[in-house]
C-alpha cells in the first residue's frame, strides 16, 4: 500500500452494535509536483481491502477526480469534474480538509454547506459547530430520515480524532454507522 504515498492516520472502526472493531481504516497521501494531492482511503476487513476510495484535488481543494473500488459491493465508480453549483463536491477522502478549511466560518456560527457525492449521486448537507464536534446533516428531509447526523470530534491543533456516522463498509450485509478513533502518524494533509 506504500504506493499510495505516505501513511498520514489509521482509523479503528467498530459498528453499532458490535462488541469490537471491525474495520480498519488507513489514509495516505501523495502530494504532486504540480500542487495537486491523490488522498487515498482503504478499509481493511481482516488484513483485506474492502473498499478503497482515491480523490485528486487541486491546491486549492477543488476535487478533480474520484475513484472507489468497492468489492463488499461489486461496485467501482468514477467522477471527474470540479465544482457543481457553486459548491466544491466532497467525497470521504476530502471531508476532513473541507471541514478544517471552514473551521473559521464554524467557529464564527455560521453553518457551512456541502454536497457529498456517493455513488454517482450528490446529497445536501450542512456543517454546524457544537463545541469540539462538527455536525454534518442532512439538508433534505428523506436523505435525514436515511442518514442520521454525522459527527466529527476535533482534537489538538483540530485533527479530526473521532467520527461517529455512516460509513462505506458493510457490516454483516447492511449500511452500517460506526464510531471511529484516528490516530495520527504525520501531519493531516
Amino acid at each position: 500500500m506504500a504506493s499510495h504515498g505516505e501513511l498520514i492516520y489509521v482509523g479503528t472502526v467498530t459498528p453499532e452494535g458490535s462488541p469490537a472493531p471491525v474495520f480498519r481504516y488507513e489514509r495516505r497521501v501523495v502530494e504532486r509536483a504540480n500542487g495537486e494531492r491523490v488522498s487515498t482511503h482503504i478499509t481493511f476487513a481482516d488484513n483485506t481491502p474492502v473498499v478503497l476510495q482515491q480523490a485528486t484535488q487541486d491546491g486549492d481543494g477543488r476535487l478533480l477526480a474520484f475513484d472507489e473500488v468497492h468489492s463488499q459491493r461489486g461496485e467501482a465508480h468514477h467522477f471527474e469534474g470540479g465544482e457543481r453549483r457553486g459548491t466544491d463536491l466532497v467525497v470521504g477522502p476530502t471531508l476532513f480538509r473541507f471541514v478544517r478549511t471552514h473551521l473559521r466560518e464554524l467557529r464564527a456560527g455560521q453553518a457551512v454547506p456541502l454536497v457529498f457525492w456517493d455513488r454517482g449521486s450528490t446529497y445536501g448537507f450542512e456543517l454546524t459547530l457544537h463545541g469540539d464536534t462538527v455536525r454534518m446533516r442532512a439538508t433534505n428531509f428523506f436523505v435525514g430520515l436515511a442518514i442520521s447526523p454525522m459527527e466529527l470530534r476535533l482534537g489538538p491543533d483540530d485533527q479530526i480524532v473521532a467520527y461517529r456516522g455512516r460509513v462505506p463498509p458493510m457490516h454483516e450485509g447492511a449500511a452500517t454507522d460506526a464510531d471511529v478513533t484516528y490516530v495520527q502518524l504525520a501531519p493531516f494533509r
